[in-house]
């Protein structure tokens, strides 16, 4: 999959493909990581970014990032975790840096993401271990759900807020 280049230009797909015709067109150039050029009119526009002044062809991502909280994440492996709940927990890393051809560096799992799915949809929540995933997550699910709680754990007393 490959993710938008967070430093090109923030532009509609049809002005960017406007300038792509016009510019292959033209003959222009594509600049590579590597320091090679090739002909702008052999790259889809879907992998080059107008950046610095020049097309540059993008890095290819192999993974997706999602967005967990409002925090983008790469997901990992799932973790072989049993626990007397029914959550879901993997190994996460926040994406690389970016350059100008794409995303430098490699992943660094040390994120954990805990994940449940109820009837009400899927509830995410990220920490730094475990257990700091499962309590995010246990906050994030008594928001949602503390009706239900209250109502089930305190049915003699009367409900005030």
């Amino acid at each position: 999959m490959n993710n938008k280049n967070p430093l090109a230009p923030d532009m509609k797909m049809s002005e960017k493909y406007r300038a792509y015709l016009h510019d292959c067109d033209s003959a222009a150039m594509a600049q590579r990581a590597d320091g090679t050029s090739v002909p702008l009119r052999e790259v889809s526009v879907a992998d080059v970014e107008f950046i610095g002044g020049m097309w540059r062809v993008q890095t290819r991502l192999a993974y997706r990032v999602d967005v967990i909280r409002k925090c983008p994440m790469v997901l990992g492996d799932k973790i072989n975790l049993q626990e007397k709940n029914y959550f879901e927990f993997y190994r996460a890393a926040l994406p690389p840096q970016y350059n100008c051809y794409g995303p430098i560096g490699g992943l660094v799992f040390d994120k954990v993401v805990a994940k449940y799915t109820t009837d009400r949809g899927v509830f995410w929540a990220y920490g730094d271990s475990v257990a700091d995933a499962r309590a995010f997550l246990g906050i994030k699910l008594y928001d949602e759900y503390m009706d239900l709680i209250h109502n089930f754990a305190c049915k003699k007393k009367p409900r005030s807020l």
